[in-house]
């Protein structure tokens, strides 16, 4: 297979030449150290991603980026710069920036950008996505609530209408939509996604409507909006519910008048576009909060389809997990494992917050760590934390329909235990033991779940790198034991 080409482009040789052999394996490599370099290089090659530091010499980094939005086939660039300020972040993004990232910085971020940019080709290249094996990914589910979803995705292939898709987290939402997109007429056309909490509030009018040269500082040059990519074809709007109100009253207009204005524009720009939003929010609860405009949700919510939770559909179970040990088998050039019955017995059993994302999640690692041919209800115990303890919270919140936080009655219940144990004893320094312990087990099954992939966790538990890192030194975690167990 022919190796896609990365420039990258900066004066300082140390960090080349690091991020040269970082990344050599995989690309060919070209190097500038000014901008002139740069662009030459850019003139003659097609690359697959572009690092690039903002203070070079001759042209600088923003007159470089400028520079690759005039052509055509406009390359990924990722800004570099030690200036980590609030306006050079939004300045790069506004002029069209893949991705910004500030120096020093760690190389496991060099890597997520590169998987973060394959899998955004994949998806492009999916256009296949027509292939049985997509279609058969997304429609996974025998249960009746998921029949009635499939059942109205095909009375949706014939038309243009809006839809809104309601569920958790994790349910499936984004595949429901590619799912209507790729059986409707538009499905040739772009599937364009919008991740509404993703994009900083200052940019994402125009990254919706695009925007006019010098509409703002930083604007140097025209820019279409996602609407305008989407012509034709489908845009899906994922977490509307974040969306600010302020947009909310110019989306409401675009579905009315079918048509975009650019910011710093006063023509509209007539658009084709198919929206299908979703949320996991509750957005008749926010409409009554003033935080959700009830015309907008009215508009949005011709056609409503709600994804039930995976605890609500348990008889899917079975069919997700042969789907996933097969998919991953593949993926993953491993044995095709079976799942013994008391496995299967424990996960129609638990209560999966975190869904189809949770249940996928499990079997690969399962898949992965697990020496044995045959996965049982142990190797899955150690994957989802305190399975037990979800189950028997489950089968109470049927039994009490109560509110409170599942995880917080396991919490309340087993410091209970323990407070009734240390009683009588002369213990002191309880909170500290008692939260130090928590933290550690924490960050101990949370590198764990993800590999001790430390940038992955870092931003899972909210935490900086460094921060992390002290805190597997203070609490002596075995990091050995962590990867392998």
């Amino acid at each position: 297979m022919r190796k896609h080409k990365i420039l990258i482009v900066d004066d300082e040789q140390s960090l080349v030449y690091v991020l040269k052999k970082l990344l050599e394996d995989e690309f060919i490599i070209d190097t500038a150290s000014d901008g002139e370099e740069a662009v030459s290089y850019i003139k003659q090659n097609e690359y697959f991603a572009i690092f690039l530091d903002i203070r070079i010499p001759k042209m600088n980094g923003m007159e470089v980026l400028s520079y690759t939005r005039k052509l055509n086939n406009k390359p990924r660039v990722i800004i570099m710069t030690a200036q980590n300020t609030m306006v050079n972040a939004i300045d790069a993004m506004k002029q069209g920036a893949y991705d910004y990232i500030t120096k020093p910085f760690e190389l496991d971020e060099i890597i997520g950008i590169i998987e973060k940019i394959k899998k955004n080709e994949d998806l492009a290249n999916k256009k296949l996505e027509k292939s049985e094996d997509f279609i058969d990914t997304l429609l996974v589910g025998k249960s009746k609530t998921m029949q009635e979803v499939f059942k109205t995705i095909g009375k949706l292939s014939h038309n243009s209408i809006t839809v809104l898709i309601l569920g958790e987290s994790g349910t499936g939402k984004e595949l429901v939509a590619r799912a209507i997109h790729l059986n409707s007429v538009r499905s040739d056309k772009p599937f364009i996604v919008v991740n509404t909490p993703s994009i900083p509030s200052e940019l994402l009018e125009s990254e919706l409507f695009g925007h006019e040269k010098g509409a703002y500082t930083g604007a140097n040059e025209k820019k279409d909006g996602k609407f305008t990519a989407a012509n034709g074809g489908t845009i899906f709007l994922d977490e509307i519910g974040d969306m600010p109100l302020s947009l909310q009253a110019k989306l409401l207009r675009v579905i009315q008048e079918k048509e975009v204005e650019p910011v710093g524009s006063t023509k509209p720009v007539k658009i084709d576009v198919r929206i299908i939003a979703a949320t996991n929010k509750n957005l008749k609860s926010m409409i009554n909060s003033s935080k959700f405009r009830e015309d907008l949700y009215y508009r949005l919510n011709v056609i409503e389809i709600t994804l039930p939770p995976l605890r609500e559909r348990r008889t899917d179970i079975p069919i997700l997990t042969d789907f996933f040990i097969k998919k991953f088998s593949k993926e993953l050039n491993i044995p095709e494992k079976q799942i013994s019955k008391d496995a299967l017995l424990f996960l129609q059993s638990y209560n999966f917050p975190g869904n189809i994302r949770e249940l996928e999640n499990a079997v690969r690692r399962c898949m992965v760590m697990s020496s044995s041919l045959i996965l049982n209800s142990e190797d899955f115990r150690e994957t989802l934390n305190n399975g037990e303890d979800n189950l028997s919270i489950d089968k109470n919140l049927k039994d009490k329909k109560t509110e409170t936080d599942p995880f917080e009655e396991i919490i309340r219940r087993r410091i209970k235990n323990y407070a009734e144990k240390i009683k009588y004893a002369e213990i002191n320094d309880v909170y500290k033991s008692i939260m130090g312990l928590t933290e550690k087990i924490v960050i101990e099954e949370i590198l764990n779940l993800y590999n001790f992939n430390q940038l992955k966790v870092s931003k899972l538990l909210g935490i900086n790198r460094n921060t992390l890192r002290k805190k597997i030194n203070e609490y002596k975690i075995d990091l050995k034991k962590t990867t392998n167990s």
